[in-house]
């Protein structure tokens, strides 16, 4: 009997069904290929010689070569190509990217539409960093001082770049937190959790097979061979600090129940740390769920990743993705910075930054300011 015909996965929405058949398949493939095999693949993506797959150790399969750390394959690779050039990182890369996803340019296709969305929402005027999205979220002027007197030299063309750089940071930060989910959730041997259709109750931390069958979890794991009848079940945050202590038990709660229906390992993982020091939801997590393991950092990537590269394998994915949507979008920072100086440098009129932003930020009709006088 296949893991999935186990009686607790009867009435979960067939397409869920087709896809754990299906990510089943790919895990399968992985560790029966041979290190040949995902060379050649990863050869053919590249067009590069099919010579170069004899350079693969013919008695090691594709799981094991597909973990080597990224130096290791690039220094193996790097003798067979001219020097100067970057064809055996871009070889290297390329293994790691065919040992992590079945179909590598479906993902990084996915990515890099996810990153091109959030460039294009980057400052270019100065106007976007003058007001965030709602109207309501100006430019902090006591942040603004605190960055020029402080952080700054009491240089207005730093100040601004500053300024600049974190508001793209925090696109970033936010881009990234919904991008783990979806890079992990997409390597072989996984799967994303959907999103709960609807429950009985109303509710998502209900389970329902057809609706919601793994509530509490974001990715999940077909079985290894090794141990065929346990599924694999992940809570997952960006970091440590990502849950407060309040929703420890709730997730702990959520893990515990998909333990107890499915007889699967759970583990709440956080992807950036290295250490459970400090971290706000691991005590309430444990409390409601003793027997599910607590995560962080390369911890956290191996079991997710089933690799003891999963870091790399996951920077990889991300950098080559970054790399093409930078050179597709010619987001040009420094040319940005400089036009937004002078945005700003008209709209102070030579006056005191600091002064003239705390006037256009904090003033306004009263009528805007006073809900008393609102109409």
């Amino acid at each position: 009997m296949n893991w999935y015909d186990n009686p607790a996965f009867r009435g979960i929405d067939p397409r869920l069904g087709h896809q754990l058949m299906k990510t089943t398949a790919d895990l399968e493939w992985l560790e029966s290929a041979s290190a040949r095999d995902l060379l050649s693949m990863a050869c053919g993506h590249l067009k590069l010689d099919a010579s170069i797959v004899a350079l693969a150790p013919a008695d090691t399969n594709a799981l094991s070569f597909g973990n080597t750390p990224h130096e290791e394959l690039q220094t193996l690779f790097a003798p067979h190509f001219p020097a100067g050039t970057d064809v055996a990182a871009d070889l290297a890369d390329e293994v790691q990217l065919c040992r992590a996803f079945a179909e590598p340019r479906l993902i990084l296709g996915e990515i890099e539409t996810k990153i091109e969305g959030i460039v294009s929402k980057f400052p270019t005027v100065a106007a976007h960093i003058q007001v965030g999205a709602n109207k309501g979220d100006v430019l902090d002027p006591f942040i603004l001082a605190a960055n020029f007197d402080l952080l700054s030299g009491r240089n207005m063309d730093r100040t601004i770049e500053m300024t600049i750089a974190h508001k793209i940071l925090m696109k970033i930060e936010d881009l990234l937190g919904g991008m783990h989910e979806l890079v992990i959730g997409s390597m072989r041997g996984n799967f994303r959790v959907p999103e709960p259709l609807q429950t009985l109750s109303g509710s998502k931390n209900v389970l329902h097979p057809a609706t919601n069958p793994f509530p509490g979890a974001d990715i999940g794991q077909v079985p290894l061979p090794q141990t065929p009848n346990k599924i694999r079940l992940f809570q997952c945050k960006n970091k440590t600090g990502s849950a407060k202590g309040g929703d420890g038990a709730r997730l702990g709660q959520q893990l515990r129940l998909l333990a107890e229906t499915y007889g699967a390992e759970t583990f709440y993982a956080a992807i950036v740390g290295n250490t459970l020091v400090g971290h706000r939801s691991k005590g309430a997590v444990l409390k409601a769920s003793p027997e599910t393991a607590v995560l962080v950092g390369n911890a956290a990537l191996a079991e997710l990743t089933r690799s003891d590269s999963g870091a790399e394998l996951l920077l990889r994915t991300y950098r080559r993705a970054f790399r093409t949507v930078s050179h597709k979008t010619g987001y040009d920072f420094e040319s940005v910075s400089t036009g937004i100086v002078a945005d700003f440098s008209k709209l102070t009129a030579g006056g005191d930054f600091i002064d003239s932003w705390l006037h256009q930020a904090m003033g306004g009709p009263r009528v805007d300011q006073d809900s008393r006088f609102a109409q």
